[in-house]
């Protein structure tokens, strides 16, 4: 085998490992996809003019066919083994079938079906993992996309439905918790999914959790579909309340999922392990919220496919062809937030953004050449965000392939805009793209994510966007798909280059405002009393969120008369200038006066406070730490904010408010709490963040060293963890928490929380591909650093700046910060720290082909930790040393250290590390001919690691097994432990597959 591969499953060409080969024009992709379809066969000219035109080509397509075939024989003509042939019929492109992704997706799937679970989970988890997006993705026409394309998807799914049904069997709960909870946040309605969250909330010990997934899923299918959860999910419902492990005699469900891959180092350098301290205590961690990491403004609720409503145009433009509405198990995202049941008035704007789905005048029946964009602007309060999500879930059946949604927090009493590269990463969240399969650099995710959109039809609703600067990396590259935007900007940039349709909302006149009212309180309440509806009316001046809250009042209150709420009205006279609509009768403050005075003592605490908490989201710990209260008593004030409409529950156990609550909030604080109150429960926030993120941290990493951080605020909770998984679901729902709240620590003089929270995030953001946050945080933590004079800090700094361009390939940069924090853990007289910073310099050292330099690197480190006598970092660098000596030609002292280094390992029960100095031995063994004890090494390393669920480090020694075993005259055990260590590399996009394919190929 080579290795060069053709990819289908996503941006179609040709890679030679991460590079690619071409084609680099959009026509010449269709007819190399054409041709790969069916390698070995003949495909007829007129095919190949389908691909690229549709149903209606131009007079020279025929002749530009070959012109695009003879650019494609170029490319192929440097390739072995592959051949280009024409003949009277057409065109034939001979390649083995192995190397195309599509083909080998399908024996995969089709090998997975003849074996048990254990083979069959990695096998299908390997087909899954060669996709990279949608199906022919940046193909030239929709033809093949939506003929083709659609099929394979539907191929994906199936095999997804089929791992989440192993992962269930086979007790890996807490993973597949972790993997469902964004799948089930994305279709809540699924009923399988939501069943087999369930089943793996219930067996993991979370039984609370799994009966708020019931309440919330029930209260969905009551609210929006007027009917109850099917019997499956009441059975399940009625086992979690028994106490009993839900579904453990179904062991032959199929429910979707994914089986997210692992990420982890490399084995020779391998951070030591230390025993971890017991984490400071608290409360049961808050239940995980299924969401996607995508910041909606509510909890996200499903789009499902409808006929559209009467009012909705008939006269749209078309579906693209032969594309079929998508199936209700369909995984495409489904992030639009829950429609409002009482939605009033707005009939002229609904009716101008009915007009962007019928074609222009003389423009055809075609799609056109570029994306609908409409921007929804007015000022704060209007509706817009409520008008945008009502549209969209009209339409939301005309965009099969999915609904996205994002806050970008454009305005805010922070001022904490979401960037472009955040909003775009979420999107990729979205559509469920592997960690490893995500670019580096902003600029390449942003390619990826307008491929994933390329011929495809999908709504984008960008709420509460700041200026045109902070969209346009977010707008598709190609038609298709239609963007709706909300502002209170008019974004006049996007509507001169992008031809934008704008659509300026201005306030209820006076009959939408009082047919609001007789919505959300009936006709008869209204009408008895209308001298004092049109005294709300007058007072609200026409404001919707005015307007709701008082309606939300009144229908909370039955006894009291409207008459009541209007002289109320009238005689709260705050001032919440940032939102005074320029007359008297437009003070929204005075309508959540009124709210904010019912609250009780605590509880009005508790809503000024939130205004000093750096949002988006906020748990119950985090209240509680806030406060200064227990979690109980914390869970009992934020049902009495959510009661009074001060603030919602995005997602079972996550809380969001509104950007006028927060401001509200926030003015309310300033006025009724003290500064030192107001930065003593800072501080409390602050440091519930970083000591659960640590003890987080202890069970994510254990091997990692800890902070030693200086003890919490009175009144802080941490949160507590029993194993990886439960960290993980933290760690990825308070992911961009963690990130305000080291932004707001180094803006608000808190310069140690700052670099401490860099540092505690470090490994998850290493570990789930998010280095370009990664560098963003450090560079914060650098210059708090800095500001605050700590040396250990700005050397902490430096190594995850230096890890993360180390993960970006940009090598000589990463030697510059490793080498600055080396310089400065020596000031500080920090061995152990400057110890792991050789490690990272070996690493770079290895990577860079330098393996003089990364012994000395490997050697240092081993000196280190015997100075300072960490036993556990000794082995580790034992190992290390050994392994350097290896890359070096000196297999003698491989054996002498790594036989050291398992000992110690052995006699400390560390499983991580022994695995590791049993990979190191066998490839000694193996170097120097003795190919029997290498075959041992290397089967109890594999062992180790199989037990432990290291997939990169099993399959890399896997493939060193099998190269012993070949030359040991076992072709035949080579042969099939090549075979699943290709499977496995294939499964984590591991540049080793090419390598090992290759093997395979010359063993026939």
């Amino acid at each position: 085998m080579h290795g060069t591969e053709f990819r289908l499953l996503g941006p179609v060409g040709i890679w030679q490992g991460e590079q690619g080969l071409g084609p680099t024009a959009a026509q010449q992709r269709s007819v190399l996809a054409m041709l790969l379809l069916e390698p070995g066969r003949v495909v007829s000219v007129d095919r190949l003019v389908m691909a690229v035109w549709g149903e209606d080509p131009p007079g020279s397509a025929r002749n530009a066919v070959q012109v695009q075939i003879s650019k494609l024989r170029r490319i192929l003509a440097a390739l072995p083994d592959t051949e280009l042939s024409t003949s009277a019929q057409g065109y034939c492109l001979t390649v083995d079938q192995e190397r195309v992704d599509l083909h080998r997706f399908r024996e995969l799937v089709r090998e997975a079906r003849t074996v048990g679970d254990g083979p069959a989970g990695d096998l299908l988890h390997a087909a899954l993992q060669l996709w990279r997006g949608p199906a022919l993705a940046d193909v030239a026409g929709g033809w093949l996309p939506e003929t083709v394309g659609t099929g394979l998807e539907e191929e994906r799914r199936a095999v997804v439905e089929e791992c989440a049904a192993i992962d269930l069997r086979s007790g890996r709960h807490q993973e597949a918790a972790a993997v469902l909870s964004p799948l089930v946040a994305e279709h809540p309605l699924r009923e399988r999914s939501v069943g087999l969250l369930m089943e793996a909330l219930s067996r993991s010990g979370r039984r609370a959790d799994a009966l708020a997934l019931f309440r919330g899923t029930r209260q969905r299918y009551v609210d929006e579909l007027g009917i109850e959860p099917g019997d499956e999910l009441q059975r399940l419902h009625r086992k979690v309340l028994d106490a009993q492990p839900a579904g453990a005699d179904r062991a032959g469900v199929a429910l979707a999922g994914a089986d997210a891959a692992p990420t982890a180092t490399d084995q020779t350098h391998a951070a030591p392990a230390t025993p971890a301290a017991p984490a400071t205590t608290a409360t049961t961690p808050a239940p995980a919220a299924p969401a996607t990491t995508v910041t909606p403004a509510s909890t996200p609720a499903p789009a499902s496919p409808a006929a559209p409503p009467p009012s909705a145009p008939q006269d749209a433009s078309p579906q693209p062809p032969s594309h079929s509405p998508p199936s209700a198990d369909v995984a495409v995202p489904q992030q639009l937030p829950a429609d409002v049941v009482h939605f009033t008035g707005r009939d002229r704007e609904l009716a101008g953004l009915d007009a962007l789905l019928r074609p222009a005048p003389g423009a055809g029946t075609g799609p056109g050449t570029a994306a609908m964009i409409s921007v929804i602007a007015g000022s704060g309060g209007l509706g817009k965000t409520t008008l945008a999500v009502h549209w969209a879930h009209r339409v939301c059946d005309r965009f099969p392939d999915g609904q996205l949604y994002v806050n970008l927090r454009g305005f805010g009493p922070t001022g904490s805009a979401m960037t472009p590269s955040e909003a775009v990463r979420g999107f990729l969240d979205a559509f469920q793209v592997p960690a490893h399969r995500i670019p580096a650099t902003v600029e390449a995710q942003t390619a990826l994510y307008r491929s994933l959109l390329a011929g495809r039809r999908v709504l984008i609703l960008l709420d509460n966007a700041r200026d045109a600067e902070q969209v346009r990396p977010l707008l598709p590259g190609a038609p298709g798909c239609l963007v709706l935007l909300t502002s209170r900007n008019e974004l006049t940039g996007l509507v001169v280059a992008e031809q934008a349709q704008p659509l300026p909302l201005d306030l209820l006149d006076r009959a939408e405002a009082r047919e609001l009212l007789a919505r959300r309180l009936g006709s008869e309440r209204v009408a008895a009393e209308p001298e004092a509806v049109e005294d709300v009316i007058t007072v609200c001046a026409g404001l919707p969120l005015a307007l709701a809250i008082v309606a939300a009042r009144a229908a909370t209150h039955p006894g009291f008369s409207l008459e009541a709420l209007a002289r109320e009205l009238h005689d709260a006279r705050g001032s919440l200038d940032a939102f005074d609509g320029g007359d008297a009768t437009t003070d929204v403050r005075a309508v959540f006066s009124w709210s904010y005075h019912t609250l009780g003592t605590d509880a009005a605490r508790l809503f000024r406070l939130l205004g000093v908490h750096p949002g988006p989201d906020i748990s119950a710990p985090a209240v509680a730490s806030l406060m200064g209260l227990p979690v109980p008593q914390a869970r009992r004030l934020l049902l009495q904010l959510t009661r009074a409409h001060l603030l919602t529950e995005r997602s079972p156990g996550q809380y969001a408010l509104h950007d006028l609550l927060r401001a509200y909030a926030t003015e309310l604080a300033e006025a009724y709490d003290s500064e030192d109150d107001r930065r003593a429960a800072l501080h409390r926030t602050l440091d519930h963040y970083l000591h659960t993120a640590v003890a987080a941290g202890r069970v994510f990493t254990p091997q990692r060293t800890p902070l030693t951080l200086p003890a919490a605020q009175p009144g802080v909770w941490t949160e507590s963890f029993a194993d990886y998984g439960e960290a993980l679901t933290w760690f990825t729902a308070e992911h961009h928490v963690l990130v305000a709240a080291q932004q707001q620590a180094a803006e608000s003089g808190f310069e140690p929380h700052a670099w401490q929270l860099a540092w505690s995030l470090a490994e998850f953001l290493d570990q789930l591909g998010h280095w370009h946050d990664q560098g963003v945080v450090h560079t914060v933590a650098l210059d708090a650093a800095r500001r605050a004079d700590n040396l250990a800090g700005q050397a902490h700094a430096h190594h995850g700046l230096g890890l993360a361009d180390l993960r970006m390939a940009q090598y000589d940069r990463a030697r510059d910060h490793l080498m600055c924090a080396l310089d400065l853990h020596g000031k500080t007289g920090n061995p152990a720290s400057q110890a792991l910073i050789h490690v990272a310099l070996n690493l770079a050292g290895e990577r860079q082909g330098r393996h003089e330099e990364g012994l000395y690197h490997a050697q240092r480190t081993l000196e280190l930790y015997r100075e300072v006598g960490q036993r556990s970092g000794e082995a580790y660098a034992l190992n290390n040393v050994g392994w350097a000596y290896a890359m070096v030609g000196q297999y003698q002292q491989t054996l002498v250290h790594c036989e050291k280094a398992l000992r110690m390992l052995q006699q400390a029960h560390d499983g991580r590390g022994a695995s590791a100095a049993w990979d190191s031995l066998g490839y000694a063994h193996h170097r120097l001919g003795d190919h029997e004890q290498a075959i041992v090494c290397y089967r109890n390393a594999v062992e180790l690691r199989r037990e432990r669920g290291e997939r990169v480090r099993a399959a890399e020694t896997m493939y060193r097994l099998g190269s012993a075993q070949l030359a040991a005259d076992d072709v035949p055990g080579a042969r099939e432990t090549w075979r699943q260590a290709l499977t496995m590399f294939d499964a984590l996009g591991h540049p080793d597959a090419g390598r090992v394919r290759k093997e395979l190929g010359r063993l026939g």
